[in-house]
């Protein structure tokens, strides 16, 4: 019963481009018109400065997250379609901050059938990636270290280095992500705690790294985050104390979500193409 509606979506598609799309000479470049993407409640999608040449066809493509969550783009797996068949851009995968956008320009080239009176793009996949997945519990790791590495869960974790002065600690992690799903390190979200020097009370002072921000992995990819602390010294010389960092929510394990597909038409710009002839 589902196979009919498929089948003759398919043959419209076909159609309409064989109807609607022809390939022209008489232009070395073509400018396009940006389509209308309806905006959904995850993402907002714009492009910008579309255009071909016989070899060549690429646009600034703009991916706004309009959530609090991660997205994530894989271009690779793209497609602009043409009477003549399908091509695909040649891109890394790249990650959308929450309430952030990114602008990259989406290109193929291959083959001698790009100008075009219009032609259709599907959007390679593209994921939601929640922020509040599965949290790793982990120990506390003293400093300086009595032992530079250790694993818990999918998560290996190496002190590459670790400096301490009165004025300041600095320590730098190696981060790997060995799981079947996607991990987010937050190096903002980690502490340190320590003895005062005169009381057994303890002191907490949070990362003071400036830089410290959300980094996501795929399984076998690692990443260094840096942790800096600052105590006064009259709380604590962090020169000669025994700290241990509290790791918090630092390491979390994620599943992304599949969203549905981008898909929209390209049509010529007749005014601007004739224009820039």
């Amino acid at each position: 019963m589902k196979i009919l509606p498929t089948l003759l979506s398919a043959a419209v598609m076909t159609v309409s481009l064989s109807a609607f799309s022809q390939k022209t000479d008489s232009y070395e470049k073509i400018y396009y018109t940006n389509p209308e993407i309806p905006i959904t409640e995850v993402v907002e999608v714009k492009t910008k400065n579309i255009v071909a040449q016989e070899d060549v066809c690429k646009m600034a493509l703009s991916i706004k997250n309009l959530t609090s969550d991660f997205l994530m783009f894989v271009p690779q797996e793209s497609k602009f379609i043409y009477p003549e068949g399908e091509k695909k851009p040649v891109s890394r995968e790249y990650f959308i901050e929450p309430n952030k956008a990114k602008t990259k320009t989406l290109e193929v080239n291959g083959g001698n059938e790009f100008l075009q009176e219009s032609f259709s793009v599907e959007l390679g996949n593209l994921f939601q990636i929640p922020i509040d997945g599965k949290s790793q519990k982990t120990p506390n790791f003293q400093l300086p270290a009595s032992n530079n590495s250790f694993t818990v869960g999918d998560f290996k974790v190496k002190l590459l280095k670790y400096n301490a002065s009165t004025k300041e600690a600095k320590a730098t992690f190696e981060v790997t992500y060995t799981g079947n799903d996607m991990a987010i390190i937050n190096p903002a979200n980690l502490s340190v705690i320590a003895t005062r020097k005169k009381s057994e009370e303890t002191v907490t002072y949070a990362n003071d790294n400036k830089k410290a921000k959300p980094v996501l992995l795929r399984s076998g990819n690692s990443t260094k985050i840096v942790a800096v602390f600052h105590i006064p010294g009259k709380i604590v010389d962090m020169q000669f104390a025994t700290m241990n960092i509290l790791w918090n929510n630092t390491f979390v394990e994620t599943k992304p979500v599949l969203l549905p597909k981008v898909s929209f038409d390209v049509k010529m710009d007749i005014g601007l193409t004739e224009g820039k002839k």
